[in-house]
């Protein structure tokens, strides 16, 4: 179903409608007369790779972005919103990547942030009233959450559970969800997708943003393709495949998922002994070869993020040791552990890998300042040199060094962090969910990158949820179950059974 055919339809049949709609930003042109339709009470995905245009052309339906051409008609009339609340109120909610959360606030008054009820004298809210409908209305759900507790205390797949339940709640037309599994277990991920069903049979329209090709294929009921900014096709999911859908999303063929990896595993560079966090995790150890790429496996809660930060000393520990090249380090605090060439790259690029209001050259020299150039003064031509290599290095598709790390792609923004702790030049790297929300062309350019960086002899430590992505890349996996290593699988061993065998505390 091109474009073309879309509009020739009946404007009725679609909920939302799109005709020549063009956006662009200084040096980027994110949406170029794109033209296709949605059908009222489907699920339709919108796929492409990072920069293809699919969350500003969110963002323009849901209200933060004007479009600068076209038309976008609601339900067969002209749609005009003014910002995420008055598209909720035109019956547009969205559940963005990048979770739209208060931490401060509760999670009863980020469940009505935006429409709040109010009592029915005055100017202040029933909040007896909201904790009531809450209540009943997680426990139609099937959910159970502290409404007084403080956003900040609920986990990433919490909150991202909770703002799935608001967009629901809002009895909206159309749900926008953006990447909204990409903090989820299986057990949650089968939760949405059955209320993603159920709002189907509602007639209501989803509108879906996923790089997870398998999950795609088992909710769609229409696929959209973008790239470059431009309407590729779009195509009952029925009638497509896989190989398909990323062909046109690349614009080439794509022949292997992972690349090959052929550089020699060297000898036992990196040792983790004997550590331990009461209640998080215990009894630790594992050792790391030079060249080689040692997965982390195990479900959320396992203890995996918590064992990185305590190695680099983000979080404390109660003890246990860390040698390199076999001298034993004494860490103390993140600076110590770059010094000594181990660096960590997070899960949460945005929250915690970038400055998104800073340019890209200063979030790339920003660990160079003390580590590299070692001077009180800045040392301007060597720090253009240095951002200028390692935007060619990493690829990072950016207008200008200037230019905004907020504005650019998942997948560039990704670049950008990888770019700011390789100039440092680590002996260790240590990958948190290192491809999280990205498309499938720009992964595999961090697997070549990861690959490289085991050429030189970089040891690299990949915490990674995604299953085919830890078995495509790992040379060796240990897998944690509640805190504590559970199993060792060697290179021939490693399968996503085995995995699960010992994820769920199986011997």
């Amino acid at each position: 179903m091109e474009g073309s055919e879309n509009r020739a339809n009946s404007s009725s049949e679609y909920i939302l409608e799109f005709r020549h709609v063009s956006k662009s930003f200084p040096g980027v042109k994110a949406l170029s007369d794109v033209s296709f339709g949605i059908r009222k009470g489907c699920v339709h995905v919108l796929v492409g790779e990072n920069g293809a245009g699919k969350s500003t052309l969110f963002k323009v339906i849901n209200g933060l972005y004007k479009a600068d051409k076209g038309e976008i008609l609601f339900d067969g009339a002209p749609l005009h919103v003014n910002g995420p609340s008055d598209a909720l109120q035109t019956g547009i909610a969205m559940i963005y990547q990048e979770l739209n959360i208060i931490p401060e606030m509760t999670v009863l008054e980020n469940l009505y942030l935006g429409h709040e009820i109010r009592g029915k004298k005055g100017p202040f809210l029933d909040s007896k009233k909201m904790m009531r409908q809450a209540r009943e209305y997680l426990e139609e759900q099937g959910l159970s959450f502290n409404l007084k507790s403080k956003m900040k205390a609920l986990s990433v797949a919490e909150a991202q559970m909770l703002e799935i339940v608001k967009a629901i709640s809002s009895n909206a037309k159309v749900i926008l969800m953006d990447e909204p599994t990409s903090s989820l277990t299986e057990t949650e991920i089968e939760f949405l997708f059955k209320k993603i069903n159920e709002l189907r049979d509602r007639g209501i329209t989803v509108i879906y943003v996923s790089h997870k090709m398998d999950e795609i294929f088992r909710i769609a009921d229409y696929i959209t393709v973008l790239r470059d900014g431009q309407h590729i096709r779009t195509v009952e999911a029925k009638d497509t495949s896989i190989p398909d859908i990323i062909e046109m999303m690349v614009g080439r063929k794509m022949t292997e998922v992972y690349p090959a990896k052929t550089c020699e595993i060297g000898d036992v560079r990196f040792r983790v002994e004997n550590f331990n966090r009461p209640g998080v995790f215990r009894d630790i150890s594992f050792e790391l070869r030079s060249g080689e790429i040692l997965g982390v496996a195990g479900l959320i809660g396992a203890g995996r993020t918590e064992i990185a930060r305590s190695i680099m000393a983000m979080d404390p520990k109660q003890s246990g040791e860390v040698y390199l090249d076999g001298k034993q380090l004494k860490i103390r605090d993140v600076n110590d552990a770059i010094t000594n060439g181990i660096v960590l790259v997070p899960e949460d690029r945005r929250r915690q890998g970038l400055t998104l209001i800073h340019s890209v050259a200063d979030n790339i020299a920003l660990v160079s300042y003390q580590h590299i150039f070692k001077s009180a003064w800045l040392k301007h031509r060597a720090i253009r040199e240095l951002v200028d290599k390692m935007i060619r290095l990493f690829a990072v598709k950016v207008p200008s060094p200037s230019t905004k790390a907020e504005t650019l792609s998942g997948g560039n923004q990704q670049k950008v962090v990888l770019s700011k702790w390789m100039s440092v030049e680590p002996s260790v790297l240590i990958l948190d969910e290192p491809t999280k929300g990205i498309d499938v062309g720009t992964k595999y350019e961090i697997y070549k990158m990861m690959h490289q960086m085991c050429d030189r002899g970089v040891s690299i430590l990949l915490i990674d949820s995604d299953m085919e992505e830890l078995i495509g890349m790992s040379d060796r996996v240990i897998v944690v179950h509640e805190g504590r290593i559970r199993g060792e699988l060697q290179k021939g061993e490693i399968s996503s059974q085995a995995i699960m065998n010992y994820a769920v505390g199986g011997a």
